[in-house]
């Protein structure tokens, strides 16, 4: 009876971590994947979340009425270079939750571009300190 309960336990568990929305940070996301950062200055900012030759490049705007996106996912493989071209309206910190982590300080009218590659599979969470908001997950694929 024991390894039963215990069964439907797990099987709970695993369902309710399954269901969480878009706008909710991932736990997990925090401490797995790994990211070398290499800061960038130069480039001309591209669509938001789009590969290219480079890598994915994804556009964050920050404003007075939070970031943008929100939530978003975008797919990035190992070793993948990834570009956050940050637009700000408003004074935040960009955080992405990978190790190590990176950070990306804004002031009103700055446009900033950081690039780092992620080394190990899972999801990373991109989050605006000023807000707590979840701007996207970088879903990590071998």
């Amino acid at each position: 009876m024991r390894t039963t309960w215990a069964g439907c336990l797990l099987g709970a568990l695993l369902l309710a971590g399954c269901g969480a929305g878009e706008d909710a940070p991932d736990a997990s996301a925090s401490s797995t994947p790994s990211a070398s950062a290499a800061a960038t200055s130069s480039g001309t900012p591209s669509t938001s979340a789009t590969p290219d030759s480079e890598g994915v490049t994804v556009e964050v705007r920050l404003t007075a009425d939070g970031p943008q996106p929100r939530g978003k996912r975008v797919e990035v493989k190992v070793g993948e270079p990834v570009t956050l071209t940050v637009t700000a309206e408003v004074a935040d910190e960009v955080h992405v939750h990978s190790d190590p982590e990176v950070s990306i300080d804004v002031q009103p009218g700055d446009t900033v571009s950081r690039t780092f590659t992620l080394e190990r599979p899972g999801q990373v969470a991109v989050e605006s300190h000023e807000t707590h908001a979840t701007i996207v997950q970088l879903v990590v694929r071998p």
